[in-house]
């Protein structure tokens, strides 16, 4: 089983045949990953990446979409010789904060980011420099309502047993 793990993992879908394989007849695989690389939290976090000072630093840091959706690990379950179930959820988390959206994937898909610029830059005026724009343009996407921000997050979720 893995949980929100393979999204790290360059080049996982290549891999997950091999494991899968290795797999004895009559068990079960399960994974979920996020599935929002097409959100607007993770397409702006390209988008600021591209542009500005730290544009050279971040240039092939982040991935634009690392997971297949679910259409996807089902086939990819079901050719390793598993009877598969995949399906999506968007849980909507209602976040509390300023800049609630920026909290949120500093944990996440940012990390990546802040660490190149955080090495870059030891004294931190780039990486504060990229939040504050990435934090603008987060406020536009996701506009606080009044009883929080609204931010939908997807998850893939694959289950299989091996014939």
């Amino acid at each position: 089983m893995t949980n929100a793990a393979l999204q790290w993992v360059p080049s996982h879908t290549g891999l997950l045949p091999r494991w899968l394989d290795a797999m004895p007849d009559g068990s079960w695989f399960a994974m979920q990953v996020p599935g929002n690389f097409d959100s607007p939290s993770h397409a702006l976090i390209r988008a600021v990446a591209a542009e500005g000072p730290w544009a050279s630093a971040l240039d092939g840091v982040l991935r634009a979409d690392p997971v297949h959706d679910g259409a996807g690990y089902l086939d990819l379950l079901d050719s390793a010789g598993f009877a598969t179930v995949a399906w999506e959820t968007t849980y909507l988390q209602l976040l509390a904060g300023e800049d609630p959206v920026l909290a949120w994937v500093r944990g996440t898909g940012l990390r990546p980011a802040l660490a190149t610029l955080d090495a870059a830059d030891p004294t931190g005026g780039m990486t504060a420099a990229f939040e504050a724009d990435y934090a603008a343009r987060l406020r536009k996407a996701y506009p606080s309502g009044p009883h929080g921000t609204v931010y939908p997050f997807r998850r893939v979720f694959a289950v299989g047993r091996k014939r």
